[in-house]
């Protein structure tokens, strides 16, 4: 009841979990399943998988859901290392953003081609001088009745009629 009254709602997630979770949907696989979503008698929690056998994978994932009065919620996601990693003199715990782990999001490597300038592909997409001369020089249709010279002349159309044209006396009566 109170998490549909809550204005503010945090939910605490391992952090080993959530790197499955992620690992999971990058390879667009199905996620694995921890907890009472297990559906094993007796299990509450599920396994703390410790990825690549360090300990690097410890803390406590906070999902804090914000409501407000309008009705929109704002979620963010933030890691909570645990305390062993901190020295007895420092007072505060530091709370980062998920999306700031390394583990969580290892960094990107550098592009090699940042110096080319056009995308790559099988023919070219540039003009040569010649090709530019040649597009500049087409004159447009109806370019001539873009030069109006007075007012409301400046998006009449010229229209030549051909021989297939049909031509109704009807219709230029109305």
């Amino acid at each position: 009841m109170l998490t549909y009254l809550a204005t503010s709602v945090i939910t605490l997630h391992s952090f080993s979990h959530i790197l499955a979770y992620k690992a999971a949907r990058d390879r667009s696989l199905v996620a694995p399943v921890f907890g009472l979503e297990e559906e094993q008698e007796g299990v509450l929690l599920g396994r703390l998988d410790k990825l690549h056998g360090t300990n690097s994978a410890e803390g406590i994932v906070l999902e804090l859901e914000h409501r407000r009065k309008s009705g929109r919620g704002v979620l963010e996601w933030y890691l909570l290392p645990p305390a062993s990693r901190y020295s007895p003199q420092q007072v505060k715990e530091v709370v980062t953003l998920l999306d700031d782990n390394v583990l969580y999001n290892p960094p990107m490597e550098p592009d090699t081609n940042a110096d080319d300038e056009e995308p790559t592909s099988t023919f070219k997409l540039g003009l040569t001088e010649r090709q530019r001369r040649e597009r500049e020089g087409v004159v447009l249709p109806y370019f001539d009745a873009q030069q109006g010279n007075g007012p409301g002349e400046g998006g009449r159309i010229l229209y030549d009629m051909g021989e297939e044209d049909d031509f109704d006396e009807e219709e230029d009566e109305i």
